[in-house]
This record gives structure tokens, sequence and C-alpha cells, in this order.
């Protein structure tokens, strides 16, 4: 049976219930990723030792509940002998049908399988019944005829309904053959691959009790650690079972739940402040949920997914928590620009000095530092902040907020946005004869990815009216004596008169105008400079304030920002990304602005392997060193 390829497409109506938005990323399993999701790595605060954790117990309603599946009548509960035909999910009008087969320890990974199914464009059949192994020619459960009857009539139902794919797992020990019957039965229907997942086993003792206990008396919840024994789950036979079917394949996925760590052989109840066990030896709901990248990679590895989980999510609240989540990867000690979520030209300029001096750009509220914006600053410790704008956009008393939180803070500021972009870009580390970028202040349509590759090339970059040059410009642009003059945009967002007199400036790179038919196809054409196998960031092209906040993680990471619109991917960007192949792509902003199934869409376009290493980038020319600019009371002088 073959496997048609789906076609990359974003379908209305396929946003699953189930999907993490990116708020969740160091929740559960998704706290072990560090490079890739092949191999996870532990982290020193990964084994949670106090609450709250996810879900809060007591209650225990939430842990307790079950999949979405359940409650909408496709699970066969111990007396039922019927198979339900009509439970699908993912994309329900795929050619590509997957069937899930077995107990309830296959269900429990449902959030995880959903997803992956709406991911890779396949139609998802639940076919799970209680307690009942999907396993043939073997030993009769106990007291339990329903299920050999359901597996008779399941198996009926599965000639006459033979499905591409099936994913599968198990409780049962010491039913290896039956396993092995079962899977060569559905190999003999044509199933190309039949994927068993690994099986959690049955704890020692009641490991929710003790971590309500610890909950309620505020104690370390290590406590409540217990031994995974293999031989207290089904993993043993359907691993053996697999090396004796051909189309067969155990994915183990223990590393994901229980790494190696100080608490070993015990496994810790808690991970990334999620609970792993719900009821019984079943998983939470929570914890499946943050398995999708996990499973998803180890599907890619073992030829069952066509692509992998190569797009990740930074998202917040809002922009002001989304920014503050995008600086994590800059260290320690240097230099924030603090600048006004509400408006873009500031961010702009501080965008790509930030990305050139591996900076972050936090945004704040006019008269009130945002909660996470603080907490940014606690964690990062800044040498020195740099507050970007006058007093319209970031008051005295923000000003004074941040005294408290950084020995050095200063103010940069002109009298209009051009005069501070030219302030900003005098602002030590500058570079003479180096390259400077060009775009207008009068819409942040062009400037939205024209900041990260400024950052990167460490260029500043400078503001323009449509038909002329302000003065601050003109200053900025002579004391930088740049060799190459990059014009963001097209001739109705900077002339081509004004890009006639830029030339004066430039040296012996000239001007150069990138440009496209929209912000898009500007932004795909600001990235052809860009070495092939980075990380792409992808922002909303109808907001600044993610992209730009994106900026200087992209410029550390040697990529580009791309834009999207909120329910598609334009061609521009498809085509920029299949030209880079990218190894990953972060989309920045939840889902209310960049939708799951554009992020899906976005996953179907990277390349199915992690393309290999390229040269590195040729050195830019050489420069003459400059002094930081003379300040007075925090404003910028010229």
């Amino acid at each position: 049976m073959t496997i048609q390829a789906a076609v990359l497409m974003v379908a209305a109506g396929l946003q699953g219930p189930t999907a993490l938005d990116g708020s969740e990323d160091d929740l559960g399993a998704r706290s072990l990723k560090e490079d890739s999701w092949s191999t996870p790595v532990l982290g020193a605060d990964d084994i949670t030792r106090f609450g709250p954790v996810v879900p809060m117990t007591p209650p225990m309603d939430e842990l307790y509940r079950d999949p979405v599946y359940y409650t909408e009548g496709c699970h066969v509960w111990r007396p039922g002998t019927e198979v339900l035909p009509g439970c699908l999910y993912g994309d329900v009008d795929s050619e590509v049908t997957v069937a899930v087969v077995g107990n309830s320890k296959i269900g429990q990974y449902f959030p995880a399988l959903e997803e992956i199914a709406l991911r890779e464009g396949w139609a998802l059949r639940m076919y799970t019944k209680s307690a009942c192994d999907f396993v043939k020619d073997a030993p009769a459960t106990p007291g339990y005829p329903e299920c050999d009857l359901y597996n008779d009539a399941l198996r009926e139902h599965l000639e006459a309904n033979p499905p591409d794919l099936v994913l599968t797992g198990g409780m049962r020990q010491d039913v290896e053959e039956g396993y092995v019957s079962a899977w060569t039965f559905l190999e003999d229907l044509g199933v190309d691959q039949i994927v068993a997942l690994w099986d959690t086993p049955v704890p020692v003792e009641s490991i929710n009790t003790c971590v309500a206990d610890a909950l309620q008396g505020g104690d370390d919840l290590t406590q409540c650690a217990t031994p995974m024994l293999e031989s207290r789950s089904g993993n043993p036979s359907m691993r053996e079972a697999a090396t004796e079917v051909d189309a067969a394949t155990f994915v183990d996925l223990r590393d994901w739940v229980c790494p190696e760590s100080e608490l070993s052989p015990d496994c810790a109840a808690v991970l990334g402040r999620a609970q792993i066990y719900a009821s019984g030896s079943h998983m939470s709901q929570d914890y499946a949920a943050t398995l999708t990248d996990p499973i998803h990679q180890r599907l890619h590895e073992v030829g069952m997914a066509t692509y992998r989980p190569s797009v990740d999510r930074v998202a917040g609240e809002d922009r002001y928590e989304t920014a503050a989540l995008l600086s994590r990867g800059v260290e320690p000690g240097g230099r924030v620009f603090v600048v006004s979520g509400q408006d873009y030209p500031d961010a702009l300029a501080a965008a790509a000095k930030a990305g050139h001096t591996a900076g972050a750009v936090l945004l704040t509220h006019p008269e009130s530092l945002a909660v996470a914006t603080r907490q940014a600053l606690v964690r990062l410790e800044p040498a020195e902040v740099v507050v970007v704008g006058g007093t319209q956009a970031v008051s005295d008393d923000v000003v004074e907020e941040l005294r408290a939180l950084s020995p050095q803070v200063e103010r940069i500021a002109g009298a209009n946005r051009y005069a501070t972009a030219a302030a900003i870009s005098r602002l030590a580390p500058a570079r003479p004869g180096g390259v400077v970028y060009i775009t207008t202040g009068t819409s942040a349509t062009d400037a939205l990815a024209a900041a990260a590759q400024a950052g990167q090339r460490e260029a500043p970059v400078l503001l323009v009216r449509p038909d002329s040059i302000p003065g601050p410009t003109l200053q900025a642009l002579q004391d930088l004596r740049p060799h190459t003059i990059v014009v963001a945009g097209g001739t109705q967002a900077v002339s081509d008169a004004v890009a006639v007199e830029l030339e004066q400036f430039a040296g012996n790179g000239g001007v150069e105008r990138r440009a496209g038919a929209d912000r898009y196809a500007t932004a795909a054409a600001l990235a052809a400079d860009v070495a092939p196998g980075g990380v792409l960031h992808i922002g909303v092209g109808s907001s600044f304030a993610d992209s730009l906040a994106a900026a200087p993680a992209s410029a550390a990471a040697d990529g580009a920002v791309l834009l999207v619109s909120s329910d598609g991917v334009p061609g521009p960007t498809a085509e920029a990304i299949a030209q880079l192949r990218p190894s990953r792509i972060v989309v920045t902003g939840g889902t209310a602005v960049v939708s799951e199934d554009v992020r899906r869409a976005l996953m179907r376009l990277v390349p199915s392997e992690p393309p290999p290493p390229t040269d590195p980038a040729p050195p830019l020319p050489p420069t003459d060193p400059v002094a930081a600019p003379l300040l007075e009371g925090g404003r910028a002088l010229g």
C-alpha cells in the first residue's frame, strides 16, 4: 500500500485543541530539550521539587481527566464489544489513514498523536478498548471475554478497511507471540508500518497520593520518586515482538519520561512542573501533550513520519512577555535595550544594535514596567540598560524603576524618530566603513525584517522619509562613512530620488535596494544573503512587536526574520524557506497571531533532514574605531 504524499497547504478548521501554544515550552518533557528533539538533556532545574505543578493537586479531577476522544464516545469501555469506526481525528479528509489500536495505554498518547496527525496530514482513527491489548492467538484475558470478542470484531473491520499505518501499544506481559501474530496479521493486510509505543510501567505505589500530600505540606516532591520497572509493563514483549515482524518497530520513550538523574534508578514524579502519572499506570494528559515533539521526532527517525518537529514557538500572554521569552538566550551581564511596546521606530533601531552586541530588546508600557520585562531584567542582571525614546514613549517613572535593576541606565532620545535612530547608530560599538540599512520612518512594513539582517551584519538602521533624507540621518551617514548602503523596501517607501542621494554617502559597495512586491517578498529579499542551514524566525507581517523583538535572537543565530500572515504562508516566504533550507524555525507570537495551521505548514517546508553545515560567511569589510556619542542628561547630542 503506497502512502500518497500530502499536499502542503493551510486548511481551514484543522487547528487542534490539544496543541501547546508555545507559552508552555518548558513544561514536562519539553523542559528536556536542548539542541534537538532527538536526545533529551536533563537540566539542573528540570526535576521539580516544589509546587505549583501541572495539573495542580489536590484536587485530582484535572489529573484524572480522560483523553478528549473518550468524552466524544470514541473509546470502548470494558463491557463493549463493538468497533466504533467513525472516530476520526487529525486531517479527516486525508488519503493516509493511521489506525491507533490497543488499550487505554496507547490512548494516553492521544494529545500528542492528534497533533502529529495534523502536522503529517494523517486521518487518525481511534480503535481503543479498556484493558484490551491488540493481540491474536494469545491466552485469553481471565474473566474478560469482551476483549477477545472486540479484537475479533476489530480484525474483521480492519480487513474491510485496511489502514496505511498503525500505532499500537500494550501492557500485557509474556505475550510476545500474541503481538507477533497480531502484527503479522496487519502486515498481511498491506499495512506499511506498525509502531508500538513505549508503555508506562505500573508504579509500585500510589505516586499521586504522595504528590498531593507533599504539595499540601510544602514538602520536597522528590520524596515521591519511584522506579519504573520494565517488568511491570508490556515493553519487553513488544520490544521482542518487533524484532520478528518486518513491518514493526518498537519506539522507546523512557528517556523522555525517566531521564538519568541523581534519583536513578528511581524516576521523578514531577518533571518540568508536570505530573507524569495520572490514574493507575496512565500518563497524565498534560505530560502526554509535552511528548508531542519527542514522539514526532522518533516517528520520523523510524520512517513513519515524513516531517520532523522543526518549528518551535515562542509566545507569551502578550508582546511584552513574548519579548521577555525571546531574551532567554542572552547571556546575563550585558546590555539590554528597553523600548516602548506601542510603536515601532525606536524598537527597530534598538533591535539592530542589540543584534550585533549580543543584547536583548525588551518592551515596556509608557508609564510602568511590564511584569514580564521586570522578571527578564532580574534574570539578565544587565550591566547597562539603554532606554530608547523620549518621555512620551518611556516615562521617567519607568527609568527610575530600571535604575533599581541595573547599575547603569541611560536614555537615548532625539527630537524625533530620525534623530533617535541616528543617535543609536553612534552608540558603541559603532562601525564606520561597514554597512548601513535604510528604511522608511513612516511605516513598519519593510522595517520588520531589516533589523535582523542589520544586526547580523553589525549595521545600524537609519530612517528616511519617502522623498527626503532628514538632517539627523544625513549627519549619521557622514559620521559612519558606510562602505555599502542597503535600502529596505520599494520606491513607495524609499523613492529612487532618495536612493540616488544616498549614493554620495556610500563607498565602493554602493547602494543596494532589497525590495519585493509586498512586505513578505521584501523580507524574503532581505534574507537572500543568509547562509543555508541556519535558524529562521517567523513573525506576523501585520504587527511589529514580535518580529522586532526576535531580531536580536535571529542575528545571534546568523538567521533571518521572515513574515507570514496569521492564517497562511505567503509564496515569497515559502520560496525563501525552500532556498534557505533551515535546520529550525522559531515562530514568534501566540496562536492568535500565527495559527497552529500556519505552524504546521511551515513544518512541511523544512527539509526532512537537517542540511549539512555550510562554510562560514566571508568577513565584513574592515572598519575604523569610533567613540560612543557624547550624552548630556541622557539625551544624545548631534
